[in-house]
């Protein structure tokens, strides 16, 4: 199963997906209804559920604020 991180930019997700990448976490810069129901522009990070806890600490301590977390479609 999958999650997506609700970011409030385009630009936050697009530089979050190459710090997760750098970091050997794949994930998938996504835009979809359920993320715009959150809040923000309406992208998104979707990563694996085993890889949340990981990915949320890289982004946080590069000061990439979440929005929320939405499951996967």
């Amino acid at each position: 199963m999958d999650v997506i991180f609700v970011l409030s930019s385009v630009t936050y997700a697009m530089k979050g997906r190459d710090l997760l990448a750098d970091n050997g976490i794949p994930s998938v810069l996504t835009r979809a209804a359920a993320i715009r129901k959150v809040r923000g522009c309406g992208y998104g990070l979707q990563v694996r559920e085993s890889q949340r806890e990981q990915a949320e600490t890289i982004l946080k301590k590069a000061g990439i604020g979440l929005l929320g977390v939405v499951p996967a479609p």
